[in-house]
């Protein structure tokens, strides 16, 4: 028997209201030997129902407690037999056609063993987003932990032996696990490609992660500095902290002018002169003229 081409993982926990129309997005894509994988954390909402309606189509689908997304994704890793592996977030959907286009690309390139594609934001009135973006992947680990890259989950397709090599996702981390496996792989001397057309639809929402913790990610991106700013050299080590100076200087800004926006116009004052202090160039970026136009305003 052929071993499946593609496995497809979706996590998922209490977003039933999305699930189908994620569901239907994967089985839908047309791929002969696409292997799909549900891990649901034990959902108390309609979930459980929506993936029984689907299990004919399914090679495998558990709903029992785990220890948070990354965990999720890693036992379905652990069930996985495609030569390829991505993974589909339980609120986000792939275009069609979008999984044929990524092997096709993967195809065409022999050498390639990690692909990213293009992904559409979209949102829902609590949370109105309307944005699209085609890859721009790091060329290297200072790129990476500097966040000069665009290139969200939902559009990438990974060799899975290489997954495995590297560990699969870290289960510490809450918000980017993700990001960890790319500073993982690049730390192999991996590669990643692109494939300049939208793959995904990135979905927004009041209980995303995105919009409802992403002030709390700037954390693990501290930790995953750390892990790999080691393994850059000592020129890079000083491009990298400017960089990620002027970064954290830039959202000391962002916080600046929604305190002032919020008419709290002493904590903006002080948000900015530590913004300031901490990376003198931020002067010159669009997150200090928006914080010293509210400043004016107030």
């Amino acid at each position: 028997m052929t071993p499946p081409i593609l496995t497809v993982v979706t996590p998922s926990y209490n977003q039933g209201r999305y699930l189908e129309e994620t569901i239907d997005s994967v089985l839908s894509q047309g791929v002969p030997g696409l292997e799909y994988i549900i891990v649901d954390g034990g959902s108390t909402d309609e979930s459980v129902e929506v993936i029984r309606r689907h299990g004919r189509h399914l090679a495998w689908w558990v709903s029992e407690k785990d220890r948070g997304q990354s965990h999720a994704i890693n036992k379905g890793i652990a069930r996985a037999t495609g030569h390829w592996l991505a993974y589909l977030n339980s609120d986000d959907v792939y275009l069609p056609g979008a999984l044929q286009a990524l092997l096709d690309a993967l195809r065409a390139a022999p050498a390639a063993r990690w692909i990213a594609g293009g992904v559409i934001g979209f949102g829902t009135p609590d949370a109105p987003v309307h944005e699209w973006h085609l890859p721009t992947v790091p060329r290297g680990m200072l790129d990476l932990l500097s966040s000069r890259f665009q290139m969200a989950q939902p559009g990438h397709v990974w060799e899975r032996a290489l997954v495995q090599q590297v560990g699969g996702f870290d289960e510490s981390l809450r918000y980017l696990f993700d990001i960890n496996l790319y500073a993982a792989l690049i730390a192999h001397g991996v590669r990643c490609h692109a494939l300049d057309r939208p793959v995904a639809g990135y979905r927004f929402h009041a209980t995303s992660k995105t919009v409802a913790e992403g002030m709390l990610f700037e954390k693990e991106w501290d930790i995953i500095r750390a892990r790999y700013v080691t393994s850059l050299g000592p020129l890079d080590r000083v491009r990298a902290r400017h960089r990620i100076g002027l970064l954290k200087a830039q959202a000391l800004m962002t916080e600046a002018a929604r305190r002032a926006e919020q008419g709290a116009p002493g904590d903006a004052r002080a948000g900015f002169a530590a913004a300031v202090r901490r990376h003198p160039g931020v002067l010159l970026t669009r997150a200090a003229a928006g914080a010293a136009r509210r400043l004016l305003r107030g």
